[in-house]
């Protein structure tokens, strides 16, 4: 019965997914009949098809009107979805839940040894917190694609008479070339508000020929304008910006970040600053935006990558008061800053670290989807990597020091916490999704290990990969990569072209993602990465020796699926093939997109956000954390053959899915009826008996049958 209400769940979430993306943008309107409708219209195509394959109209019935429940349940809480989200997103839930219960139910009731049992609970945790992160980004693109009412859409803020407050506009920089930072500078000097200072904060650069020429700038262009050096200045960026709260003019209320490379729009003040009227709002975050990027393909890929966040993440953030203070090109109170004490200069993405502190107090922070201000990207795949490291680095230690405050449980033991429920999904999901690439690098693992495994005959010793546990996360994946393009084609108006580089640009930053989010659990403070080197190499072979760990997994992974291929697995073993290659390029990515840095012609450099002076750890140092992970895989898949699997099937074992069989899968002796005790031996079976050789009569009768024979060995 599981299976067949896994089978129908996945078939309503292959139909209502399909029309979605085809028609889920164009409906911006939606009423609750209508709902219930389209709802009815799904559930009733895949009843047909479940009735007419399996029979069982009991079940299918009793299925139907709990996803008719559910439904409606999901229609009444999300009424500004159109019909189309909403029935997609209630075949989400459905399915992944039944898909759970089935692998819940294969992983407790298949007959397995203690250690193997263990392991197989292991996997199951890590299949559970991937689908819900799957859930996670399902939610979030529905949200902006299908919906047609946005209760909190801020728009253009009206001049409010008399509010001129101060701004301290702070411009942190570290070894940055001049012609960058003077470009910048000059941009805010244009900056049409009456009120306002700017203070370059240069921090640790080491060479005084680098930094005294910007001293001498800011006092060309005006006695609103300080340059403050610092040298050998503890905690990074946030160090910097908490030193530049003591040199702000007293009178300033409110602070902008502006990142050394940026060029900002005149306008950038006035209109942002009113909002700030109300006393509530505590900070307003406008998109982080880029120029010299037309034209290079690795480029176009980074900006869409980019954009995603602003134009898909954010809008639905903005939506429950959860958006992140990006630091660039965000305004934020002084006062507020004060009152949380400061930049958390352990945290190296202080910015989103401090938002969440300032609406733990109860505070309103305001998203503008509008740039008002344009930067410089990394211009190579090993200075994206860097910064990729830095920021994935950093929600990890959001999500260490903050943990207790996300939980449903948090404002009963602090009642401060004034976080909603809402707040502390976004917040709390946001560092957890940062683990999606490490549990997909253990099942890369994994699927490696049971891979070879099979191609040698042995038993894998854990759960069996069969049954709907191999098929219907192919549909997960295959619907997933599916609303990955149409969110980016809807929201950033893409081509085809352009959102499958988008998407091929995420991919290929899957292991530095890896690395940063293992030691943001093992490593106390903030660390940088540094990529490997090859000197007096030609930029080809750097941007090849950059992805070179990349590259080794994208090749096993890749040899793996076509040995197996080649030994004409079953048809589990064929998805197994199809996952091997899916993982062959993810990883295969980087060494693609790093080649693809490489083409085109460079605007100027400029230091990476992954450059910053600080503790540094190698990639190879990093990535012995991966290779210490695969290598207890591989010994504990060496320890589960080793200890024996039960010989009788325990009475638990008829809990499982029926297609699973234990004594197929473990050559296991089923007990007989509901005793445990175990079958007697079979008696072995009767040798046929010989067929009798026709008696034959005559000469005549000999020629006939002859004949016959022949005739019969022609046609086969």
């Amino acid at each position: 019965m599981l299976t067949r209400f896994l089978a129908l769940s996945a078939l309503w979430l292959i139909i209502s997914s399909v029309v979605t993306l085809f028609l889920g943008t164009r409906f911006k309107h939606g009423n609750k009949l209508n709902g219930f409708l389209w709802l009815l219209t799904v559930i009733v195509f895949g009843d047909l098809w479940a009735v007419f394959t399996f029979g069982e109209p009991n079940e299918v019935l009793m299925l139907s009107l709990a996803a008719m429940l559910l439904g409606s349940v999901w229609i009444l809480l999300l009424p500004n979805w159109n019909w189309f989200g909403q029935t997609t997103w209630t075949m989400s839930i459905l399915s992944s839940a039944l898909y759970i219960t089935y692998s819940f139910a294969v992983t407790a009731f298949t007959p397995l040894n203690p250690l193997s049992f263990l392991f197989s609970l292991i996997l199951f945790l890590a299949e559970l917190l991937a689908i819900g992160l799957s859930l996670s980004y399902t939610f979030e693109m529905l949200d902006v694609c299908t919906r047609f009412h946005w209760n909190h859409l801020a728009g253009l803020a009206q001049p409010v008479s008399g509010y001129i407050p101060k701004v301290s506009l702070q411009v942190p920089a570290y070894n940055e070339p001049l012609e960058v930072v003077e470009a910048t500078l000059r941009t805010l000097a244009k900056i049409n508000y009456p009120n306002f200072e700017v203070l370059l904060i240069d921090n640790n650069t080491p060479d005084e020929a680098t930094w005294r020429p910007l001293e001498s700038l800011c006092k060309e262009l005006g006695p609103h304008f300080k340059c403050l050096h610092l040298d050998k200045w503890p905690g990074y960026k946030s160090g910097a910006l908490n030193f530049a709260l003591t040199q702000t003019d007293p009178e300033a209320e409110i602070i902008a970040i502006i990142d050394a490379d940026y060029q900002v729009q005149p306008n950038y003040l006035s209109e942002l600053i009113p909002y700030f009227v109300d006393p509530r709002v505590a900070f307003v975050q406008t998109p982080q935006d880029y120029r010299d990027y037309k034209g290079n393909p690795f480029l176009e890929a980074c900006y869409d990558a980019y954009k995603y966040f602003f134009e898909v993440s954010m809008p639905s953030r903005n939506e429950h008061n959860a958006i992140i203070f990006c630091g660039t090109m965000g305004l934020i109170r002084k006062s507020v800053v004060e009152e949380i004490g400061g930049w958390d200069e352990w945290c190296i993405t202080e910015d989103a670290e401090a938002s969440l502190r300032i609406l733990k107090l109860g505070y309103k922070s305001i998203y503008i989807n509008q740039a008002y201000g344009h930067g410089i990207m990394p211009l190579n795949f090993e200075s994206l990597k860097k910064q990729r490291f830095r920021w994935c680095f950093g929600g990890i230690q959001v999500l260490r020091k903050h943990w207790e405050s996300l939980m449903p449980w948090a404002h009963w033991v602090d009642p401060k916490n004034q976080l909603t429920a809402a707040q502390r999904y976004y917040y709390l999901l946001s560092s957890l999704q940062w683990f999606n690439e490490f549990i997909t690098m253990g099942f890369t693992t994994m699927l490696v290990i049971s891979s070879i495994a099979s191609m040698l005959g042995w038993d894998a010793g854990v759960r069996p990969l069969a049954g709907a546990v191999a098929v219907v996360p192919l549909v997960f994946l295959i619907l997933g990569l599916g609303r990955f393009l149409w969110a980016l084609r809807y929201r950033l108006h893409l081509t085809w072209t352009r959102a499958l580089l988008a998407m091929g640009s995420f991919f290929s930053l899957s292991w530095v993602v890896t690395l940063a989010s293992i030691q943001g659990l093992i490593q106390p403070r903030g660390v940088f990465l540094r990529t490997s080197k090859s000197k007096g190499a030609s930029n080809l072979l750097r941007a090849l020796v950059v992805t070179q760990w990349e590259t080794g997994i994208g090749i096993a992974c890749g040899l793996t699926g076509l040995f197996l291929a080649l030994s004409r697995p079953p048809f589990e073993g064929w998805l197994t093939v199809i996952f091997l290659f899916w993982q062959m390029s993810l990883y295969l990515a980087a060494p693609a997109y790093s080649l693809l840095s490489e083409r085109g012609g460079k605007p100027v450099l400029v230091t990476s956000p992954g450059d910053i002076d600080g503790r540094v750890i190698a990639e190879t140092q990093a990535a012995r954390w991966s290779a210490a992970l695969a290598t207890l895989l591989l010994i504990g898949f060496f320890m589960f053959r080793l200890l024996p699997q039960p010989t009788e099937t325990p009475n638990y074992a008829r809990l499982a899915p029926a297609e699973l069989k234990p004594e197929k899968i473990f050559k296991v002796h089923p007990v007989k009826g509901n005793q445990g005790k175990p079958d007697k031996p079979a008696k072995p079976p009767k040798e046929p008996k010989k067929p009798k050789k026709p008696r034959i009569q005559n000469r005549h009768q000999t020629v006939h049958k002859f004949g016959e024979d022949r005739w019969q060995a022609r046609l086969g």
